[in-house]
């Protein structure tokens, strides 16, 4: 297996920091935001005597209102594209779960011991096709999973070819052919579809943005006059939500809305009886 092949496809579904780290960051960081904000406003109402002005006046509305509406914008669109996304994951999953299926019953009519030998090897790579918490819980083990499917994947097209001899119809050739070869594409599929992420530099954006919006509330909030309670949290605690959220959902094997791999799962499991079946 060509270790630079693993590296990159490693680009495509690795994520530049793991989801946890991430969560935690952006769950201390907006509360961290308004606290300090709320605090250097604080410290300026006293120096300022803002408690002379009213609160109706105190100036920076339109650009707290500016900095919320362009927070709200950049959510939306982040919200819209991750959604869209996660959609073409699964998709691609139960696609790439049905060529896998197909494959595996049109080897079939083929004879053993060619038959048994490709059917053995398309259950292997099914079986590579499901990453487990493990696999991606560092960079070394993620390429280690890719590796273990590229090898796998590697072996059935030579496989599919020895299986054929020549009592094989071309009927039964072009059938054969044809869906393993459906099945090889659709991982590329899949591959592409777990590409589409939020790029780190609009990760990055969104973050920021969020991060002085939240400083500038605190602020607004301390020249007004106003006490700092539970209350000043209220706002980022629930953006903090919804920003996880986003990032839960640009995920597809992290946190805690991950693609639904029982199909894959079935697939397996049937692909394992019919084996045994005819191994008896």
């Amino acid at each position: 297996m060509d270790i630079e092949t693993a590296d990159l496809y490693a680009r495509f579904g690795q994520a530049q920091l793991p989801f946890n780290y991430l969560a935690l960051l952006i769950l201390v960081a907006l509360p961290l935001a308004a606290f300090v904000g709320f605090r250097v406003g604080s410290v300026e109402y006293r120096r300022l005597k803002y408690d002379k002005i009213p609160p109706a006046q105190v100036s920076d509305a339109t650009s707290l209102g500016a900095m919320l509406a362009l927070l709200g914008l950049l959510l939306g669109f982040a919200f819209s594209s991750v959604l869209n996304w996660r959609g073409e994951r699964q998709s691609a999953l139960v696609e790439e779960t049905a060529a896998i299926s197909s494959a595996f019953l049109s080897v079939d009519f083929l004879n053993d011991p060619g038959r048994t030998n490709l059917q053995n090897r398309i259950l292997a790579y099914a079986r590579t096709r499901l990453a487990s918490p493990d696999d991606i819980r560092s960079k070394e083990a993620f390429q280690a999973f890719l590796g273990r499917t590229l090898e796998a994947q590697a072996e059935i097209w030579p496989a599919t070819k020895r299986a054929m001899d020549e009592t094989t119809s071309d009927p039964i050739r072009a059938l054969v052919a044809r869906s393993v070869m459906d099945m090889l594409d659709s991982h590329t599929r899949r591959i592409a579809a777990a590409a589409e992420q939020v790029p780190p530099t609009a990760q990055l954006m969104i973050f920021l943005t969020s991060v002085v919006a939240i400083l500038i509330v605190g602020n607004r909030s301390a020249l007004q006059g106003r006490q700092q309670t539970w209350r000043t949290f209220v706002f980022p605690c629930l953006l903090a939500v919804v920003m996880i959220m986003i990032l839960d959902l640009d995920r597809s094997l992290e946190g805690a809305v991950r693609l639904n791999p029982d199909t894959m799962i079935a697939t397996i499991h049937e692909m394992e009886t019919a084996l045994a079946a005819s191994a008896r």
